[in-house]
């Protein structure tokens, strides 16, 4: 995380929140408080949620919204949130739903973007 240029957080909905092994992971980013780039500041952050229903989803993505600006991210525009109640993936992994598929490309292109403009020399010269 020290180095990332941007960062994905998904996290299924448990009982319309962040699954605690989630929330775990994003809080070791504490022993980032004192590096020379504290936290996630200014790193972009494309945030997902995936849970039975709306309710559990929305809340879920409003709570990984929340915790990257506690840490200083910068969560996209658009956050995903797919409600696992509808087949939107088939057996082989593949997206079968339009809307799922608008909105995962939508917070990849967008946190994408915000990198390679928050990045002096732009991704394209780390390889990415």
């Amino acid at each position: 995380m020290r180095e990332a240029d941007a960062v994905i957080v998904a996290s299924p909905g448990y009982h319309g929140a962040i699954s605690g092994m989630i929330k775990n992971a994003l809080d070791y980013i504490e022993d980032l408080r004192d590096a020379e780039r504290p936290y996630l500041d200014g790193v972009p952050v494309g945030c997902v949620a995936v849970a039975y229903g709306w309710q559990a989803t929305v809340s879920t993505l409003a709570g990984l919204r929340a915790t990257v600006h506690a840490l200083r991210g910068w969560p996209s525009p658009l956050g995903a949130a797919i409600n696992a109640s509808n087949r939107v993936f088939d057996e082989n992994g593949e997206c079968v739903d339009d809307q799922t598929r608008f909105q995962l490309e939508t917070v990849a292109r967008q946190v994408v973007a915000f990198a390679e403009r928050q990045s002096p020399m732009g991704l394209a010269a780390t390889g990415l």
